[in-house]
């Protein structure tokens, strides 16, 4: 297509679409019987002319089918769409009252007749007409041409895929600021949001220009257009999307303020603010050949963000945060019914495909080939790649292509990342020869692939010092790896910052795992080992290991100064991840020996905790910096020990919940009350309520801490369902209260906890599957679980695939998990 012409006619109960579509046949395809396919999901069509003339077309609800078309022509369409009844949040819809769009993957298609795909690009121009009191802001990709009082005209001169076009109407408050580009170049930036939000924009604006700033420092890229706008809305299915200039958020990563947005919530706004930024380059300018690929923007733009967020705050907890995650949730997508490969080879509904393995695990493959390659070597193969791609749709290959022949790499063998489902998992065994000074290493891979990974090591000795260190090239079945000149048996520390998305199995001794929680420089093995012992302690009790640990824990909570990396040691696996250890998963058994573990940390550390905790409980002006955030976050850690003392009364999470100074700290309090029954829980719930029931965010925390309390059963949810500020249409709501009871193991797992979330799952059905499909993914893993609770959710996934009109969301994932 060369252009692309949309007017935009915005009435209250309906809206009219005109497209002006400039088409050429491509030389490439020059056989067929000059047919055309248009797609398009709920429309209705009013006119449709091919060079001002009436032609025949075939309707369907799929879209309309032309035929007999010359090599070049222009289509005029008008049809009509009620985004005032849109509740799937796709295509355009309604937030607020203001007018929005979502059009990746398919959402396009719900707006106007197109080929939807993103392989065809197209020059933009948008006019948009709308009630000027009403709707002020009228927004688009692209660069403003005209504007009046309720119409404005904006064109977007990068030829882009229509899962790249946005539209806003409304009534908005803005933040603006401006950007000078390192040629030069002014660039105004726009923040958009609701009007009683504006005070919660600033970080958001800086996060942009540090985003603007980062990529031109570290990969030499520039932004390319006049104007860079951001809108948040409440009501929004993912994260944020980045289509070209302007970027439409969920209001959750961009707004954000010391008393109602926690830490992690802080990094999580400049994260997204930077990864849909990012996108311009990696997924905007060089976008995908078609939705196979969609690795090649988001693993890439994955890692990307992650690197952004390590370069400005600490480098070894994002990584420790990033790797606990995937292995707590993407490790358990590759182990059920819906796991894939990084680049999936058939799908039925494309939004199920926006999954950790394409995100996250798409990260960790382009993180090895950064191993591989090292920073220079990767920044000449990204500088080769926007060289040959930039303005094309094209393929994982192409990327890797470039990779390799920047740097005269071989990644043939690299490949299988990308083309086969699974973990890994790797087995090392080792010996130590004294008499000739020999360490040996064997490294096996424990399935039918031979992956091409790379392998972080060090040696260390009896001190803790390091004797060799390295990275161990993994492409055999098997292969053998020796270190002579070793004086004495070294120490191992294997995996070193996670440099493969893989399970590690080794033969290191319980002893030797303790010495690296007390020992190691690499900050991730330390976490892992200590990980690593917590398994088998919850799991396995054994009184002289668990002496043995403790002993050493003791010593790094005295001694180790980053206090972020403390509290992350001190913090037990999660239940989630304690299921995918065991055989059968019995959801009673493992809360229960967790729980028991957490009483045994507090038996044993009581004093420490309590010293530790007023250590770090003193005002300070709150600061977003590691060593600020870290004293945060252990003590939290000893809060949630401390507020476990049966014996004792609430006064210590009371106090913290009354004085906090920022959320990070209120909403810890708040948990712990609400996590326990005592004295002052409705008072607690009260008072948060009525400081903070104007704050969307913050009640979406509300929500979230009683849904997931221990204490909260089916009847309680139900009860939180009535609240008069609870919406069954607001995803975040719906995920916070519905989401969060599913993580509420013991008092989800039963048949009343089941049917209650099937209900659920079938009225979702009807008003946005996509989100439906999301939680229908709890059940994924039935067939692990004990007989009785396996039965019962069979019972339910039959229940759902056997009703009525099922979309083909949902119907993928229930499909799946019964097969």
């Amino acid at each position: 297509m060369h252009t692309t012409e949309l007017s935009f006619d915005l009435r209250d109960d309906e809206t009219l679409v005109s497209s002006k579509i400039h088409f050429y046949k491509n030389p490439k395809y020059q056989a067929g019987d000059n047919s055309l396919f248009l797609d398009g999901i709920d429309l209705e069509l009013i006119s449709l002319v091919i060079d001002g003339e009436r032609v025949d077309y075939e309707l369907s609800d799929k879209g309309v089918q032309l035929r007999h078309l010359k090599g070049e022509f222009v289509l005029e369409i008008v049809n009509r769409i009620h985004p005032e009844n849109n509740t799937s949040l796709n295509g355009l819809y309604q937030s607020s009252g203001n007018y929005c769009s979502q059009c990746e993957a398919h959402g396009f298609r719900q707006i106007t007749y197109y080929l939807d795909r993103p392989d065809v690009l197209s020059v933009f121009t948008t006019h948009i007409k709308a009630e000027a009191g009403r709707y002020p802001v009228l927004l688009s990709n692209g660069n403003l041409s005209s504007a009046s009082p309720g119409q404005a005209t904006w064109h977007d001169p990068t030829p882009k895929p229509c899962y790249l076009f946005a539209l806003v109407a409304g009534d908005f408050a803005v933040l603006e600021d401006h950007y000078t580009t390192l040629s030069g170049r002014e660039v105004a930036l726009k923040i958009y949001v609701e009007k009683h939000n504006i005070g919660k924009t600033q970080f958001a604006m800086d996060s942009l220009k540090r985003s603007f700033a980062w990529d031109e420092s570290r990969f030499n890229l520039e932004y390319d257009l006049d104007i860079y706008m951001i809108v948040a809305v409440d009501d929004f299915n993912m994260g944020a999307m980045e289509n070209k200039g302007l970027n439409i958020f969920n209001s959750t990563f961009v707004l954000a303020d010391p008393k109602t947005a926690t830490d992690k919530d802080f990094i999580n706004v400049e994260a997204v603010i930077g990864h849909e930024y990012f996108h311009n380059w990696t997924g905007n300018r060089v976008t995908c050949q078609d939705w196979f690929q969609l690795s090649l923007k988001e693993g890439l733009t994955v890692f990307r963000d992650q690197e952004f967020t390590s370069d400005l705050h600490s480098r070894s907890i994002k990584r420790i945060e990033d790797v606990n995650a995937l292995r707590t949730f993407q490790f358990a997508e590759d182990a059920g019914p819906m796991r894939h490969p990084v680049r999936p080879e058939s799908y039925i509904e494309m939004n199920n495909f926006y999954t950790l393995t394409v995100y996250e695990k798409g990260a960790e493959v382009i993180r090895m080939i950064h191993s591989f390659l090292g920073e220079v070597g990767f920044q000449k193969g990204m500088k080769l790649y926007f060289d040959r791609h930039d303005g094309d749709a094209i393929t994982i290959d192409d990327f890797v292509s470039s990779m390799s022949d920047a740097n005269e790499f071989d990644f043939s063998k690299f490949m299988t990342w990308y083309s086969q489902p699974g973990t890994p998992t790797i087995n090392i065994k080792t010996d130590y020869d004294e008499k000739n000074e020999c360490f040996y290493v064997e490294v096996e891979q424990d399935n039918e692939f031979d992956y091409f990974l790379p392998l972080n090591y060090a040696l260390l000795d009896d001190q803790g010092s390091t004797l060799k260190e390295g990275v161990l090239t993994i492409q055999q079945q098997k292969q053998t790896f020796v270190f002579d000149q070793i004086k004495s048996m070294p120490i191992p520390s294997w995996l070193r910052g996670f440099s493969a998305p893989i399970h590690l199995l080794s033969d290191l001794t319980f002893e030797q795992q303790i010495f690296l929680v007390g020992h190691d420089s690499d900050a991730y093995v330390v976490w892992d080992s200590a990980q690593q012992i917590w398994l088998s302690l919850i799991l396995t009790p054994n009184t002289a290991r668990e002496l043995l640990f403790f002993n050493a824990i003791e010593k790094l909570v005295q001694t180790r100064q980053d206090k972020s990396l403390v509290s992350e040691i001190l913090t037990l696996p999660s239940e989630r991840f304690l299921h995918q250890k065991v055989v059968v998963i019995d959801v009673f058994d493992i809360h229960q020996k967790r729980e028991e573990m957490a009483s045994k940390v507090l038996g044993r550390f009581k004093s420490l905790l309590l010293e530790t905790y007023h250590s770090l409980n003193h005002a300070k002006v709150y600061q977003l910096t590691p060593e600020a955030v870290g004293e945060r976050s252990l003590k939290n850690t000893c809060l949630y020990y401390l507020s476990k003392d049966k014996g004792s009364n609430p006064d210590l999470a009371r106090t913290q919940f009354e004085q906090a100074n920022c959320m990070t700290d209120q909403i810890a309090a708040f948990s712990a009350l609400v996590a326990s029954d005592n004295s002052y829980k409705k008072q607690a719930i009260s008072n948060f309520y009525q400081t903070f029931e104007q704050d969307v965010q913050v009640m979406d925390k509300f929500f979230a801490v009683q849904s997931t309390s221990p204490l909260a059963t089916v009847a309680d949810i139900k009860q939180l369902m009535e609240h008069e500020l609870f919406s069954f249409n607001t995803p975040n709501r719906l995920r916070s209260v519905i989401g969060g009871f599913t993580q509420n193991y013991i008092n989800f797992h039963n048949q009343s906890g089941y049917e209650f979330f099937t209900d659920i799952i079938l009225k979702l059905n009807q008003s946005n599957p996509q989100i439906g499909a999301r939680l229908v993914s709890v059940y994924n893993h039935w067939g692990r679980f004990t007989p009785v609770l396996k039965q019962l959710q069979k019972q339910q996934l039959e229940r759902i695939i056997q009703s009525d009109d099922l979309s083909n969301d949902i119907f993928e994932i229930v499909q799946a998990a019964l097969k």
